[in-house]
């Protein structure tokens, strides 16, 4: 399965602490694929799940 960057509505504001050199490779992720950061953890989220 690809892994897809997904644009859902409904969200549950949640806290999550993030090994610095991962919040980097988030956030460059984000801006390649002009999203929010929220955006790429969703969908790293959803793609971890079905495939696990």
């Amino acid at each position: 399965m690809k892994f897809k960057v997904s644009k859902e509505l409904e969200k549950i504001p949640k806290t999550v602490r993030i090994d610095d050199k991962d919040c980097e490779i988030i956030e460059k992720l984000a801006k390649e694929n002009r999203c929010s950061f929220n955006a790429i953890i969703n969908s790293m989220i959803k793609y971890a799940i079905e495939n696990m």
